[in-house]
């Protein structure tokens, strides 16, 4: 094959392996503490884009010229990366989109008293911790909380406390959180537990509170907070969300 004719392919090639890799590694990385948290999010917000569109580009043109040639090899190859490339643009648009839709990352089901931290507290905020991060707050949280989480709101159980408390504790287990601390008294009980995302390894911190109930049985809120503001993706909110369906009725 002529050298020019094997130019364009492998720019094409070229160009979806590193939109690929600047849409994929920034998590791993991140996690595994090799780039700090700005680098990775500027592969990933900044340099997807660029090498996004030069992949579709590129893919389509190498596409086009394949399929007059009649080289289906080659166009199959340009159709790979103009796919990789418009599959990561599509993936970083979604980002941001849903970021937007979520600016908050402290999330509850009591905005009146959010339940405190007590064993993780001095964790989540100790000056030069592994986990210190600066989470900040968002200036109307209240009022969008309860704008764009309107269904998060204290389930109560009709059970007595020992036996919601297990079933709590249970459904967190179940849901693979780290629970670091757990006690019942005898006018309530609490379970505070950590929480690790799966692309990026973020970890959050989640509350959970019992309570007797005025109208009888046992009131049970939560609360889950990233350790890093400011948008959480609407994971906290997804995460109480599936923790109060599991101890739902």
């Amino acid at each position: 094959m002529p050298k020019r004719n094997v130019v364009l392919p492998a720019l094409a090639a070229a160009s979806a392996l590193l939109t690929a890799a600047a849409a994929l590694l920034p998590g791993p990385l991140y996690a595994a503490e090799v780039l700090d948290l700005g680098t990775a999010f500027t592969l990933l917000l900044d340099a997807v884009p660029p090498l996004g569109i030069a992949a579709v580009a590129l893919g389509a043109l190498c596409l086009g010229v394949a399929l007059r040639r009649r080289a289906r090899g080659v166009a199959a190859l340009g159709a790979a990366a103009a796919l990789v490339g418009l599959a990561a643009l599509l993936a970083v648009a979604d980002f941001r989109r849903t970021a937007a839709a979520n600016p908050l990352h402290d999330v509850t089901t009591d905005l009146d008293a959010p339940p405190s931290f007590r064993a993780l507290e001095a964790r989540r905020y100790a000056p030069g911790g592994p986990d210190a991060r600066a989470a900040a707050p968002h200036p109307d949280w209240r009022a969008t909380h309860a704008e764009i989480y309107p269904d998060l709101e204290t389930l109560t159980l009709d059970a007595p406390l020992d036996q919601a408390f297990a079933r709590a504790r249970r459904a967190a287990e179940a849901m693979d959180w780290a629970i670091e601390a757990a006690e019942q008294t005898g006018t309530g009980a609490r379970l505070e537990a950590v929480d690790q995302t799966g692309w990026f390894g973020f970890r959050d911190d989640i509350v959970v509170v019992l309570r007797p109930a005025p109208a009888g049985g046992v009131a049970v809120d939560a609360r889950s907070v990233s350790r890093i503001g400011v948008s959480d993706l609407g994971k906290n909110a997804e995460r109480l969300r599936a923790f109060l369906a599991r101890l739902a009725p």
